[in-house]
């Protein structure tokens, strides 16, 4: 597995919270939910964020909190959803393309890779999906591509 070490900057950006269990279930939060929000918003093609707020490795599943994000232009601020920062750093860095149901195994393989090469999570900030400007998403089949990213000590 690839790994990359990279410094990210401070995001500011707009959240819808989910809570439930993550996989399919969350895979649909973001198309009936969140999709048609940035739509709304014209937000379609800002930067996007998937931070899990809990583990659900540890959390029961209808206990999970997840946050769907979007990165706001500079003097943009949305009343309807929560403001927040996405805590910059150093992070871990690995691709990830396949679909919701198949995220979790990608999450536990880079985990293991991660710790193999002695990389030690920053426990203060959470762990993010970054979806980079254009990333893909293909309707017919749910396959998506994105950024997994462990925050890590210096």
């Amino acid at each position: 597995m690839n790994i990359d070490i990279v410094e990210r900057a401070p995001a500011r950006v707009a959240c819808l919270r989910y809570t439930g269990p993550v996989g399919d279930p969350l895979g649909r939060f973001w198309r009936a939910t969140v999709s048609p929000w940035l739509a709304e918003q014209d937000l379609m093609d800002c930067p996007r964020y998937g931070v899990s707020i809990d583990d659900p490795t540890h959390t029961p599943p209808e206990s999970c909190r997840y946050d769907a994000c979007v990165e706001l232009p500079p003097g943009l601020a949305l009343p309807d959803a929560r403001q927040s920062t996405i805590a910059g750093g150093r992070y871990a860095v690995t691709c990830f393309r396949g679909t919701a149901a198949q995220v979790g195994a990608g999450w536990t393989a880079f985990f293991t890779s991660a710790v193999v090469r002695g990389l030690a999570r920053d426990a203060a900030r959470p762990l993010l999906e970054h979806y980079p400007r254009g990333a893909p998403y293909d309707q017919r089949t749910g396959v998506f591509a994105c950024q997994l990213c462990i925050p890590v000590g210096s």
